[in-house]
Formats: structure tokens, sequence, C-alpha cells
């Protein structure tokens, strides 16, 4: 009887020790959802795509695979090294040093596998020829244009936590939590539009590339494109790119991964006389015995400015008697030198500050570095004059396109954009940006007659003359920047920026396109030499594909009589039409039909295209032509 008591009891016990357990639990899960640890575990975040301005997909979430070693049952390691090897393309070494390794039983050879290498590797594994090998199911960021604006899209790391560029900084509306959010046990983060152009990117990636083959600048090229009237950043190019499907090949402190247009900071050179200028044209009051600064003021060069505490300021010409226009025609230092005596070094000082040097530039991109201008009491009897030629003065390439949106827009400085908006899962917009202005820097008057000089540089005789760009006016202005040596405290004799800025079209404004070379090899080093052409290039694109007039076009009229021999008919219905001698003009309707991504390699008539003629069409599929 006693034994039967004490079995009760323990039984008893055993049940409400149980009942306790399934309390608790029930609690954890259904009574206090709001339990983060808890919920957490109910769902997945799926990170939102990236896309450019017409919805071209940048960065997408998608399935991959990841292959792992089990020691325990590895066999043969030096063929299953080889063999692996082969198909994922690591150095067979290195995944040698990865079965030597000591640690646990689990050894991690490869993430962000694609699906025909996991398959590949699934199908040894089956047949017996290889062993201790599996393929998971991984989830990883896919960078479908690869290297294109690969600087400004930036990178998501495994944990798909963004590490750089929009990436980083757009994270937390790309990888949102909260499972009051998840459709059917997925978070879906948000989509990100860029305000780039993929096609204007491709143009300018190419200008780009043209420069890195031909001059091989020691540190790369910058080139931006900006919507002239929104401050929209069209095209964002950092050379050279990286492949972001495989960044992490690249080391912590690879130059490669250094964000050029907004963490590279260098004298501007000659273009920077575009705002200095400006400003004395627009500063209402002269220092005491000097006269305004106006298009007609007159100036005389030798060659020389003497007006220093010291060597004079050369000049690369004697222009002898000019006006102010012929000051940045010809990019004069000493006309620039004598322009600066009209104003105080404290109402230049303001006036530089007024255009956003000296102050990041609100750009939507992480890290960007911003010198300091020193302030005037630090100036030297050379700080004036040089500034405003663009020495010992320190920018970013962003800086330079924001402030060239007060000479583009009657004197109203924009802040720059590159995000355009962010659309949740259901198709809401989140998030969207507008065209901001910050204030008017300089005059409309004394910004129109800005552009009306860079438009003489872009002339006969100009130091802009080289572009090349037909029945488009364009308003350019060249530099050529000595780089400071730190070692001998003096400019380097073989080093050089160049560089050139143009606003066109003249008459009203549209596209603001910048172009950087740092420390270019051979001959020509200078911005009349190399960045000139590479911009006319990208201008000349850019008016094709946007379809702007040119002065002398031919305009046909229907005269209401059918001639037989028609032009062909390129029209895209069902299948791929045969584009055999169309010229670039007869492709142009293809940008605006969102069926198509394009790729246009060349000038000239299509000799080659992909997909073949006759090719049903796909929407999101991409036509690639090349011209000759």
């Amino acid at each position: 009887m006693e034994k039967t008591k004490k079995a009760l009891f323990i039984f008893l016990i055993a049940l409400i020790s149980l009942c306790g357990i399934i309390s608790r639990y029930f609690y954890l899960m259904v009574l206090s959802p709001k339990n983060e640890s808890a919920s957490h575990k109910n769902y997945r975040v799926e990170r939102g795509p990236i896309l450019d301005r017409n919805g071209v997909v940048l960065a997408i979430q998608t399935r991959l695979f990841r292959v792992t070693g089990w020691r325990p049952t590895l066999k043969n390691p030096d063929y299953v090294a080889k063999r692996l090897s082969e198909i994922l393309e690591i150095p067979e070494e290195e995944i040698k040093a990865k079965f030597e390794k000591k640690g646990g039983d689990v050894i991690q050879l490869a993430r962000k596998v694609s699906y025909e290498a996991a398959e590949k590797i699934q199908d040894l594994v089956k047949s017996g020829e290889i062993s201790g090998i599996r393929v998971l199911d991984d989830y990883g960021r896919l960078y479908p244009e690869k290297e294109l604006a690969s600087h400004l899209i930036g990178f998501a790391g495994d944990d798909s936590i963004g590490l750089d560029g929009i990436e980083k900084q757009m994270d937390p509306y790309l990888y949102p939590q909260g499972a009051e959010k998840a459709f059917s046990g997925v978070v879906y983060g948000n989509q990100v539009y860029l305000t780039i152009d993929v096609n204007i990117q491709n143009f300018a990636q190419q200008a780009s590339m043209d420069i890195m083959d031909q001059y091989e600048p020691q540190d790369g090229v910058i080139t931006l494109v900006a919507d002239a009237k929104t401050g929209e950043i069209l095209a964002y190019v950092s050379m050279p790119e990286l492949d972001l499907n495989n960044y992490t090949k690249y080391s912590a402190i690879d130059p490669i991964k250094r964000n050029k247009p907004v963490i590279y900071t260098y004298e501007p050179g000659s273009v920077f006389k575009v705002f200095s200028i400006s400003s004395f044209m627009h500063l209402p009051t002269p220092v005491p015995g000097k006269e305004r600064v106006t298009p007609d003021s007159r100036f005389f060069c030798n060659g020389l400015y003497t007006n220093v505490p010291g060597p004079p300021i050369k000049c690369t010409g004697k222009h002898g008697h000019i006006d102010t226009g012929d000051i940045i025609k010809y990019s004069c230092n000493p006309g620039t030198c004598t322009a600066s005596e009209s104003v105080s070094e404290e109402d230049f000082y303001y006036m530089i500050t007024q255009f956003g040097f000296g102050s990041a530039s609100g750009i939507e991109i992480p890290h960007e570095e911003v010198r300091k201008i020193d302030p005037v009491k630090k100036w030297t009897g050379y700080s004036k004059p040089t500034k405003a030629i663009g020495q010992e003065i320190s920018v970013n390439a962003m800086q330079i396109v924001k402030a060239a949106t007060a000479v583009a827009n009657h004197g109203k400085l924009l802040v720059p954009h590159v995000i355009k908006k962010v659309v949740d899962a259901t198709g809401h917009v989140v998030y969207e940006t507008g065209t901001d202005v910050i204030q008017e820097v300089i005059s409309p008057s004394v910004a129109d007659s800005m552009l009306l000089m860079m438009e003489r540089a872009s002339g006969d005789g100009g130091t802009a003359r080289r572009h090349k760009v037909g029945g488009v006016r364009m308003s350019m202005k060249t530099g050529t920047a000595q780089v400071y040596d730190p070692n001998t405290g003096t400019y380097s004799k073989d080093k050089f920026t160049a560089s050139c800025l143009a606003i066109f079209p003249t008459e009203d404004p549209q596209y603001i396109i910048y172009n950087v070379v740092f420390y270019p090899k051979g001959q020509v080093t200078t911005g009349a030499g190399i960045a000139v052409p590479a911009v006319g290039k990208l201008a000349n694109d850019m008016i094709s594909y946007k379809g702007m007039a040119r002065k002398g076009d031919t305009v046909l009229q229907f005269d209401g009589s059918i001639n037989e021999a028609q032009e062909k008919n390129y029209a895209v219905i069902d299948v791929i039409p045969d584009f055999t001698g169309a010229s670039k003009k007869h492709l142009l309707p293809l940008f605006k039909d969102d069926r198509f991504n394009l790729k246009i390699k060349g000038e000239g008539w299509v000799v080659k295209q992909s997909p073949a003629p006759g090719t049903p069409v796909e929407p999101g599929m991409t036509l690639e032509f090349e011209l000759q």
C-alpha cells in the first residue's frame, strides 16, 4: 500500500512539472508574441533589390548554394580538392589548406555557389566519385551588371548586412525587421530605385575605360553625369571598377575599393575658375580702388602674374589684352589672379563656402570625405590668387558637380541625389526624393554670363575645342592641376590631374558632365587633351540616346505621295526583327520600350545583334547590338 501511494505521489509531481512546462511554452509562443527572440525565428528577411531609375535590376537576393566538407566521411582529399577546384574556380591549394586546417568536423569551402556548379558537385557525390562533401541551400546577393556602378551600389555581406555604398546607406530599407510585415513567413525588403540610368552609365563607363586603356592613369578615372534641372546623378563611374559578385577577393585595404567621387579630395585646377570668376562678378562691393568684375572687364596677360610675395604665377601662354570671357576661353592664370584683386579675402572665402566647398555635398553615399577651407587668418599672400585658379584648395568630385548646378540653374544651388525612390513589397512608395534648392548663390545674370563664357572655351581657339559635339551648344571648362608632393614640399613635375566640366545645351542646360583623370601617363597629361575628347564622346552618346535635336539636322516632310522604296520597318511587336544595317537613330525607340534592356557597342550601323532575328519577344530580355 505504501509503495502504491509513493508511486502515485511521484506521478503527480511529474504531471504538475509537465503542465508547468507546457504553460510556459504556451505563454512564450502565443501570449507573448512581442518576445523578439521567439518571434524572430518565425520568419525570414529577404533583402530588397536595388534598381536603376527605369527598373533595371542592379542587386537582388537570390537562392544560391553553400559547399561544406564533413571530416568524418571525407576520403582522398587531394582528389576532392582537384575536382572542386575545377567546378568552383577556386585554387586547388586553397581548398587543400582548408581540408588540412585544424578545427571542427564541418569545413566551410564556398558560399554563393551557382545552381550549375552545385548540381555538378551533387552529381559527383551521388555517383560516389567524391565523399565528405555537402551542398546546402544558401541565400546571397547577386549583382547582374557585375562592375557597373559598383562603387555606388556597394556590397552586402554573407549576413545580408550592407557594408558599403547604397547597400550600407539604405540598409534599414533593404533589410527591414518585423514579423508583422511577413508574407508567408518572409519579410520582403523594400525596392530601392537609384537615379542612375543604366544606358548613360554604360556610356560613361565606356568613355572612362577608353581613358584607362589609352593613358593608364595611376589613380584611375571619375566620370559623373547629372540632370542639371534636378541634381539627380545619372551616371556614377569610379575607375577601376569592382566585380561585386567577387567582392571578397579584394583585401580590406585594396585601393580599388576607394569610392573616388566622394572620398578622393584633390586640387581641381582651372575648372575651379568657373566658380571663382562667377564669385568675382557676383560680389557687389569691390575692394577700395578696384572696379567690380563684369563680362566686359579688361585684363592683360604677359605670361606671368607678379603681384605675389615671391615667384610669379605662370600661365600657359601670353594672351595679351583679354576680357573676362577670354579668361575662361584660354584658362588664363594672370587674368584670373588679377580679377581676384577686386574682392577681399573674406568675401572670396564666403563665396567659396556658398558654392558648397568645405562642407558635405548632401549625396546619399556614406563616408564622404570633406576638406575644410582654411580660414582667412591662415591665408598667405599667395592664397587668394592661387585658390582662384584651383590650387591650394581641396574638393571632391561630387562637390564640383553640386557647384555646377548653380551655374546651370540661373544661380540656384541644388542638392545632388542618387536615390530616386523606395517602394515596399505592396508597391507603396515609402520614400521619394525631389528637387531640393539650397539657395541662390549667384545672380541669374552672372550664371547666364558664365555659361556663355564657357561656350567660348568650347569654340575655336578655346581649351575645350576638341570635344567634337556637333549641332548642340556646349559650355565647357578644362583643368590641368599640378599635384602637391608632400615628400618634397613642392608640386610634382610629372603628376597631373586632368579634368573637364561640361554643361549643355548652353541655352537651356539639361545635363552636367564632370570627368577627372588622376595622373595619366605619356606625353598628353592635360584636361584639354584627355578629358575633353572623352566628355565629347559621352555627350554625343547621350544626345543620340535622348533624341536631342542638333542644329542642322534634316527634317523630312511628307508631301502626300507614296514612294515604293520605303525605309525598312524596325518595329518590334512579337518577334525581334533583323536590325542589320540600322543606324543608332533607328535603335532609339527601343530605349523607351520597357520590355528591353539595351546594350550598344560601337558607332555607325548594326553589323551584329543578339538575340537573332525571329526570336520571340520576352519582357525583360536584353538586346545587344554591335555597330561599325
